[in-house]
């Protein structure tokens, strides 16, 4: 009824013209009604009539979603939404050979890893090769450190000579970031997971990479997990991999969510999250003794995946730094008109209502340096906002 209101009110005008509401007019109230769905802070949203002629980022901006300086809840116009949404959804695409590479020694080039998909794993490249030389160029001594950084210095069809007396042969082709790697520490497993995203250098995304790694070390006895700097991503995909790691009748985390539903409207709703949501059998990871690297840049979706285990594992050594605390998420939508709504539409809370906003995670053992300091770090991209859920809601608006 509201609406129908408001399209009679913009029809009519003092002398009895017909005027038919512009675009920018029905793209604010369509954003005013996402926001009305979704945010999480409900009463903070005034009637339409409050924001009538406002720029329609001005009307989120006036929610204050901040937390730590950055805010969660905006608009985008449409001339930015498909980047956002291609940034929110995917690592990186560029051409490459797919495999980064370390300098020992400042003479030698090693390989350090070869992404699953790509040019180096179709050709046979292998982790801790000894790169000699690239279409007959040396790659060691200065050159080591010429070479080491950058794939663009390669020809897009190169030979490479490597310590194993085998030349191999790539072409650069468009590839995709990993965001899950595997190393060693002492002969103990090593997993970094650097964010979580829908789609990576695996197509169907970071879970499928975690997956693939756990197959791999299933049978150890313990591993350690590097969360530090990870600033979160898609809420699915560190759900799951949660419960690989928590045994099958665990309960993983309580969220109370709102959303629109075409027959019960505005809806606010508790969904307790367990591990059989997920899982049909038990996950690989539940008889790994798990020790997880946190600090003050792990945050949201890191967050929710140490806290799942947390709870079900006490005994999981927790080391590193206090977790930055953002327990909300987010849902994105296209508009009217194309633009993006991001909009904070959920709270996340330990099985037993315990929340970790605003809070963050503590660790139990703050002493992670003798176990990370000789390990090597990987690139990964800054986020542009920091620390967010990239969460796609079930309930777009059409």
């Amino acid at each position: 009824m509201r609406f129908i209101a408001l399209l009679f009110a913009l029809l009519l005008a003092s002398c009895g013209e017909v005027v038919k509401p512009s675009d920018e007019e029905y793209e604010l109230y369509y954003n005013h009604l996402l926001l009305k769905a979704y945010f999480f802070k409900p009463e903070r949203i005034k009637p339409f009539s409050e924001y009538e002629g406002m720029e329609i980022d001005e009307m989120y901006r006036s929610l204050g979603d901040y937390f730590r300086g950055a805010r969660y809840t905006y608009y985008l116009p449409p001339t930015k939404a498909d980047d956002k949404i291609s940034e929110l959804e995917n690592t990186p695409k560029y051409l490459s050979f797919g495999f980064e590479r370390i300098l020992i020694g400042d003479t030698l080039l090693v390989v350090s890893q070869v992404y699953p998909i790509s040019p180096a794993a179709a050709a046979g490249l292998k982790k801790h090769d000894t790169l000699l030389f690239a279409n007959g160029v040396s790659l060691t001594g200065k050159n080591a450190v010429l070479y080491k950084n950058s794939d663009s210095k390669f020809d897009s069809s190169t030979t490479f000579r490597v310590s194993r007396g085998e030349d191999i042969f790539m072409e650069k082709a468009e590839i995709q970031n990993p965001t899950v790697y595997l190393d060693s520490l002492d002969g103990i497993p090593y997993i970094t997971v650097t964010q979580y995203k829908p789609y990576t250098n695996n197509p169907d995304g970071t879970y499928a990479e975690f997956k693939e790694i756990l197959q791999k070390i299933k049978n150890a006895p313990t591993a350690i997990m590097d969360l530090r700097n990870n600033p979160g991503g898609h809420i699915t995909h560190c759900t799951k991999m949660a419960a690989e790691l928590v045994p099958f009748d665990s309960e993983l985390i309580v969220d109370v969510t709102h959303y629109y539903d075409k027959g019960k409207g505005n809806v606010i709703d508790t969904v307790h999250y367990f591990v059989s949501d997920f899982l049909e059998r038990e996950g690989d990871g539940v008889n790994i003794h798990w020790t997880i690297l946190i600090n003050g840049r792990s945050a949201s979706c890191a967050e929710r995946f140490v806290a799942a285990v947390k709870y079900n594992r006490p005994e999981t050594v927790i080391a590193g730094e206090k977790s930055v605390g953002k327990g909300v998420g987010q849902m994105y939508a296209k508009t009217y008109l194309g633009g993006l709504a991001y909009i904070t539409c959920m709270q996340s809370y330990y099985p037993n209502g315990e929340t970790f906003h605003e809070v963050g995670i503590v660790p139990n053992n703050q002493d992670a340096s003798v176990l990370t300091k000789s390990l090597p770090k990987h690139k990964t991209e800054e986020p542009v906002e920091f620390g967010m859920y990239e969460y796609r809601s079930l309930h777009q608006w059409e």
